[in-house]
């Protein structure tokens, strides 16, 4: 049982760089995949956000136009000459 301990921290100690190297590769991986999905979860929301304000701008832009009429206004101001 003792011998097998020694042989295993043997072949740990051996293999030490290696594992190190896949493990911080593994953690690099998996930040980057965490990033690149957050930015697109931000800019997704962003966009959305975008859109409808666009849309509201565009519905808050109709124009309603009332014809107004000046004939009392204009014999008003005739009678006063």
């Amino acid at each position: 049982m003792s011998q097998q301990k020694v042989e295993l921290k043997k072949q740990n100690k051996a293999n030490r760089k290696s594992i190190l190297r896949k493990k911080k590769i593994e953690e690099i991986l998996s930040l980057a995949c965490v990033s690149i999905i957050a930015i697109a979860i931000v800019a997704w929301i962003g966009f959305s956000v975008y859109k409808k304000a666009e849309q509201a701008k565009e519905a808050n832009a109709t124009y309603e136009y009332n014809e107004i009429t000046t004939t009392a206004i204009q014999d008003y101001l005739n009678t006063l000459n």
